[in-house]
């Protein structure tokens, strides 16, 4: 993730969004009429393990921006754990699609959907936008229950791009209880820009 701003980073956003549009197929499959667009989407890079730490609760830390019916807060570094932001939806609906960055890596974390006593330290997921789009992606669980999904810095936007161009998603999981079905993500794009700046205002020394 790069040091620009958020106007920077909404038009890298914008063309990324424009090529994923380009790269659109037609698809003939069984859920798909005729001259459907379906989108396939490259397996991201992600990272086998990652430093993110348990976060605290969600509600703590500083609010240093707020939008679009998300909240975008600054943690500072505790008990040795980095300095990070979080952004999450406004209210307490569960499941929840949250995302989180600190100065060297990030992540987008999943609330409220994992199983109870997970039998693997890290599975597949695979996210699928509401224009037949798919994702894989690495997700692994967390002692306080929710699903960590890590991404590298470098791969930041184009992971997110989807999430922050798309209604919403479907994501599947080993990991999870049960498929999380078009889950909401309105006003995604306001708050992928707003954690960047976070990170690098917050998080940089």
């Amino acid at each position: 993730m790069s040091r620009h701003p958020a106007p920077r980073a909404l038009a890298a956003l914008a063309l990324m969004g424009a090529a994923l549009a380009a790269c659109q197929t037609t698809g003939t499959g069984p859920d798909a009429g005729p001259g459907a667009p379906v989108t396939t989407l490259a397996a991201a890079p992600v990272l086998a393990t990652s430093t993110l730490q348990p976060a605290q609760a969600e509600g703590t830390g500083e609010i240093v921006a707020q939008n679009k019916g998300w909240v975008v807060r600054a943690h500072p570094a505790l008990n040795g754990s980095a300095a990070y932001c979080l952004a999450t939806p406004k209210g307490e609906a569960l499941p929840r699609l949250s995302f989180r960055a600190t100065a060297d890596e990030a992540a987008m974390l999943v609330r409220g959907a994992a199983g109870s006593d997970p039998a693997e330290d890290k599975a597949k997921l695979t996210a699928t936008f509401e224009g037949g789009g798919k994702m894989a992606l690495e997700a692994r669980p967390l002692p306080d229950g929710r699903v960590l999904v890590p991404v590298e810095l470098p791969a930041y936007y184009d992971v997110l791009d989807p999430f922050a161009s798309s209604k919403s998603v479907t994501l599947e999981s080993d990991l999870l209880d049960k498929p999380v079905s078009d889950l909401n993500l309105s006003g995604s794009l306001w708050a992928i820009n707003a954690l960047d700046e976070c990170r690098i205002l917050h998080t940089e020394e």
